[in-house]
Parts: C-alpha cells; sequence; structure tokens
C-alpha cells in the first residue's frame, strides 16, 4: 500500500486487446501493471482472449492460431496472431512488469496457475476475475475478489455496512484485495480494506477528473485505457 499504480487496460494503445502488441504498449507507456483476458484452448494453453468461442473446445492451440481459424474468432485476427500467457510472462520479465490476469473460465484457472509457478512469477501476478479456489490451490499467488459492478438501493444507502461486509469476504476467503468497479468505490471501502491490510483497485478509468478522485481517496491501483493520462496526473 502507498502510491496509486497505474494499470494498463489491454488494448490501452492503438493495437487490438490482448494482441502481444497491445501488451508491448502497455509495458512500454511505463505502467505498473498490465492486465490481460484469459482463456485457454483446447489443448489447455492458456491464451490471451476475452470473448468465449466454441472454437477454444475444439482446437488446440497451434490449429487455433491458424490465420483461417483465428479470424473466426474475430476479424482482428486475420492480421495478428493469438498470444499465449506465457509469451506475455516471458515478456514481461525483463522490466519486471506486475500482471494482472483477468481469468474468464473456471477451467483456465489450473493451467494459468501452474504456468506461473513455472516461470516463476508468483511475486509479479495478482489474478482478477474468476478466483474460485486460488487461495487454496495457489496460495503462493494474490488472488483479488471481484466485487459487484453495481449497488443495490439498500447498498448504496448502508454503505458502510456494505464496505465492511466485502473486506469480511474478501478477508475470510484468502484474497488479497478488492478488484472494483470504479462506480461502486467510495472512500469508506478503501479506509476499511486498508484497516485489514487489503488492497483495493478500481476499473476502467480513463477521465482525468476520475482519476484524481480515486487517486485521492488512495486506492492501490487504477486499471485504465488512458495509463500515459494517469502517469501525467500522478507526477504532477
Amino acid at each position: 500500500m502507498g502510491q496509486t499504480l497505474v494499470a494498463a487496460h489491454t488494448g490501452c494503445g492503438v493495437h487490438p486487446d490482448n494482441t502481444i502488441e497491445s501488451f508491448l504498449e502497455g509495458m512500454h507507456a511505463g505502467a505498473d501493471i498490465v492486465e490481460v483476458d484469459v482463456r485457454i484452448a483446447a489443448d489447455g494453453t492458456p491464451i490471451l482472449l476475452h470473448d468465449d468461442s466454441p472454437l477454444l473446445r475444439e482446437h488446440a492451440f497451434g490449429e487455433l492460431n491458424r490465420a483461417d481459424v483465428r479470424s473466426r474468432l474475430d476479424p482482428i485476427y486475420r492480421d495478428y496472431a493469438l498470444a499465449t500467457l506465457e509469451e506475455a510472462i516471458a515478456l514481461s520479465e525483463r522490466e519486471g512488469t506486475r500482471l494482472n490476469l483477468d481469468v474468464k473460465v473456471a477451467d483456465a484457472i489450473a493451467p494459468a496457475m501452474e504456468l506461473v509457478r513455472r516461470r516463476g512469477a508468483q511475486d509479479r501476478v495478482y489474478v482478477t476475475g474468476c478466483t474460485d479456489g486460488i487461495p487454496e490451490r495457489f496460495p503462493d499467488i494474490r488472488a483479488m475478489m471481484n466485487t459487484p459492478d453495481f449497488l443495490t438501493p439498500a447498498q448504496a444507502f448502508r454503505y458502510a455496512s456494505y464496505a465492511a461486509s466485502v473486506c469480511r469476504q474478501a478477508e475470510e476467503g484468502g484474497c488479497a484485495g478488492l478488484n472494483m468497479n470504479a462506480r461502486t468505490c467510495r472512500r469508506e471501502v478503501v479506509e476499511a480494506a486498508h484497516d485489514r491490510g487489503l488492497l483495493v483497485w478500481v476499473y476502467t478509468v480513463n477521465g482525468k477528473a476520475a482519476m484524481a478522485k480515486y487517486a485521492g481517496m488512495e486506492v492501490d491501483a487504477i486499471t485504465t485505457r488512458r495509463p500515459d493520462r494517469l502517469l501525467q496526473l500522478l507526477r504532477s
């Protein structure tokens, strides 16, 4: 805890989300953390991909990454190869960049976490998204608890109670902290989390005024598609 960290959302530059080119843009922007989405191919290879597709269950990675097959996932892949999680981890090793692995499906948890261990990247990796069982099965890898995207009227009205509840859930679940939609994050939850030794991350914040607001709350990381803007604000 301390200075707010800059987390570059995948697709923070001119290249499409979850491509190696996009990952490098996040790294070269100077972000402390780069966020990527993780799924698996039919042979268990963890890959960077946001959306599900039946093709993932039909093809091993080598077949899936053929231009004629991968373009069926999304037309952008006519011109961009699919990226593996191992490629991203290897690239991040050179500069010590931290990673936020937004795991999209439970089946990807074990192969992705085992890969993190094989690469010795536990100290640089945080996991968001689907994190069920990670604190128990992989206690050396930090999992963040995703909180709901929206507050119910009762939660908004009794926010201090809501803040205490989510912090208690994260602590009892062995999580490193909370990963919150920025619209649901208020100062009370940041203070309650820090009192318990938990981190608070917010996503996805692109406007300068909102960046200043959450940095002023002393959140631990802000995920953004404008890391350049956030870095400039924090430095000033």
